[in-house]
């Protein structure tokens, strides 16, 4: 393993995406772990697989603990990760944690074998620097070609879930040297370009002067695909770009391939309906979304001919509306973006014309219906991924006296403990308040010290010193708040002593707009919000730069709204690429765009307030675990909220 990656890994590892969602498909191909086969002789070995069978998760992880107990290495390492994989299916995070600790303390003493099963094990798990650790110690020089190439494949998908995009990009390149068998190798040189697309146009042009020939190949046909809304075999960049790498491994056949599938998977129909209001609540909402779709259209237009219909939803009944959109041979709906609407939508027995839903929609189960909002629950499910993959582990959470804000704190919470973390504190807070002292001081439990300073004053009658101290049992708070609260909280976050304590948030405490003497008073406050936000300068982003100054007034909530509708409108052609490959992923205005269950994904970006700016450190994460636990069920009050809330 090369001795320059170490350095590498901290200036990237906050550009997090976990592996298992990664575009990748051989990413996704990693070898299961191996059981120890089982001794016909050995009944605890026996009664271990047939534990494994029956899910008996707990007693299973015992077996291999007493096999393991038994056993001489590199057996015993290997019954050890055994049992660890059987504590994590059966919950046990505690065990398995003890485990994989006492693993790592002595990594010298695995075999190469054992260290490739116990770094799949903990990128499952979403522990990619340990990972990284564990296969950075790998030797390869007894290793034959497979299984180097299962040693760098991992490598490539722990870099990518650490963060590393770049040492990713790397691993398959060393990769495209070791593969042999043609549909591999192609399919590895797809998936090299493809990581690399993911990074911004500018952090890109920072690598080519220190990047070999080979490398600066792959980096500049990866700028070139991100300007090209389909890739362009003989289009005079790539022209240039022949003529520069003559004898790129790239140069050749895999441009055709890369250009077919950029052809096959950008399907544009003929005629496009937008279901919008034009007066009542979402009138405004609606207007935003209208800006956004247009903006895209005409970004498109040389590629994708405008055609576009609006049907004004507060004036017909959407049904009557989808009935005239089929009569007017439109070839798919974006909209509508209440939840009313969206019910009524749900209620058709057949939906002809596919429809692209604006908001949160569990009812519709029709292969032609996909759902696509700015969820909030999205947020912090990538939002408290990213504190976790940052090592935190006790968690306060401060969020406003609201139905919202408990929800989405219940949400936090419930997401927290099942991915193994701790939740000490909850406290609610009035908004609209200039002085949070009260809610600070119990969350932080300096009432207790003053407490305890008044008594053992009463006690020894003394006019003693006092300094009021904070609880040091969490090591970040979990803020729900507005830029106006925020602007508030974090400083006097400060004033009680608890400057020390990373703060995390959600997009909306960021106004969306660079205001470098307001946004002081959030320094060192993390969040994820939509790329555009986080990184507004990148070139991709020109198109919807340069049509937002024809409405100056954009700001706040409608700037991500515009966004929205962007996004909806170049989701179009690639909804068939997106709905049929579960790696394909589309580089969208509001995120890294991808599609499950016919529900569009989004992976945000992250940011942290430094000296009153906005420092962009990379995409979420959006780690398995998080995706695949379930989200928490709304309790009655919340309902009516939770049905109407326009995003």
């Amino acid at each position: 393993m090369s001795p320059y990656k170490k350095s590498l890994i901290t200036p990237f590892k906050l550009v997090v995406i976990a592996f298992i969602v990664l575009l990748l498909a051989n990413c996704s191909a990693l070898e299961p772990i191996e059981t120890p086969t089982v001794e016909q002789s050995n009944p605890l070995a026996i009664q271990a697989q047939e534990a494994l069978s029956q899910q008996q998760f707990s007693r299973a992880a015992m077996l291999f603990k007493q096999l393991a107990k038994n056993s001489q290495p590199p057996l015993k390492n290997q019954y050890l990760i055994s049992a660890i994989e059987a504590y994590f299916n059966a919950g046990d995070l505690a065990n398995a944690d003890s485990l994989i600790d006492s693993l790592l303390t002595r990594s010298s003493q695995l075999t190469s074998d054992n260290k490739l099963s116990l770094a799949t094990l903990l990128l499952e798990q979403g522990k990619a620097e340990d990972a990284i650790s564990v296969l950075m110690s790998v030797s390869e020089l007894n290793l034959n070609n497979e299984q180097r190439i299962d040693l760098h494949t991992l490598t490539s998908s722990a870099f990518f879930q650490a963060g590393n995009l770049i040492e990713s990009a790397r691993e398959r390149i060393i990769l495209d040297a070791l593969i042999n068998e043609p549909t591999s190798k192609l399919n590895n040189q797809l998936d090299l370009v493809n990581v690399l697309s993911l990074l911004s146009e500018h952090a890109l042009r920072a690598l080519l002067p220190t990047a070999d020939n080979n490398m600066a190949g792959w980096v500049d046909l990866a700028i070139i695909k991100k300007q090209q809304v389909t890739f362009i075999p003989n289009s005079s960049d790539v022209e240039s770009w022949k003529q520069q790498y003559p004898t790129h491994a790239a140069n050749g056949s895999f441009l055709l391939t890369m250009a077919k599938q950029s052809q096959e998977n950008f399907i544009a129909p003929n005629k496009v309906g937008v279901f919008l209001p034009s007066q009542g609540p979402f009138s405004q909402a609606a207007f935003s979304v209208r800006k956004g779709i247009t903006a895209a259209a005409y970004s498109m237009a040389n590629k994708w001919p405008l055609n576009i219909h609006f049907y004004d939803t507060s004036s017909t009944p959407v049904e009557t509306l989808y009935q005239q959109a089929i009569s007017d041979g439109v070839n798919i709906i974006i909209g509508p973006l209440d939840k009313i609407n969206l019910s009524k939508i749900a209620l058709l027995p057949d939906l002809p014309i596919p429809v692209i839903g604006l908001n949160k929609n569990g009812s519709h189960h029709s292969p032609h219906y996909v759902e696509f909002s700015l969820s909030p629950e999205e947020d912090i499910t990538q939002i408290l991924s990213f504190a976790w993959l940052k090592g935190h582990q006790k968690a306060l959470i401060l969020t406003p006296q609201s139905n919202s804000g408990e929800r989405l704190a219940g949400h936090f919470s419930s997401l927290w403990q099942k991915l193994g973390g701790q939740v000490l504190d909850v406290q609610t807070y009035e908004a609209n308040q200039a002085d949070y002292s009260t809610a600070i001081k119990s969350l932080l439990q300096i009432d207790d010290s003053v407490y305890r300073f008044k008594q053992l004053r009463q006690r020894l009658n003394l006019n003693i010193k006092f300094e009021e101290r904070r609880r040091h049992d969490a090591d970040f708070i979990f803020l729900l708040a507005s830029p106006r609260e925020g602007r508030l909280i974090k400083p006097q976050l400060r004033f009680h002593r608890a400057a020390d304590i990373a703060v995390f948030s959600t997009s909306k405490i960021y106004e969306g707009e660079q205001n470098k003497g307001a946004n002081r008073d959030l320094d060192d406050v993390f969040f994820c919000d939509m790329p555009w936000l986080i990184e507004p300068n990148k070139q991709q982003n020109s198109s919807l730069n340069q049509a937002l100054k024809q409405w100056p007034n954009t700001r706040g909530l409608h700037r991500r709204l515009t966004a929205f509708g962007y996004d909806a409108y170049q989701l179009i052609p690639h909804l068939e690429h997106l709905k049929s490959n579960h790696f394909a992923r589309l580089d969208g205005k509001t995120g890294i765009l991808s599609m499950n269950n016919n529900v569009i994904n989004r992976q945000l970006s992250c940011g942290q307030f430094q000296r009153g700016q906005v420092k962009s450190l990379g995409l979420a994460p959006h780690l398995e675990r998080t995706m695949n636990m379930q989200s928490v069920v709304p309790s009655p009050q919340h309902t009516e909220q939770v049905n109407t809330a326009p995003l």
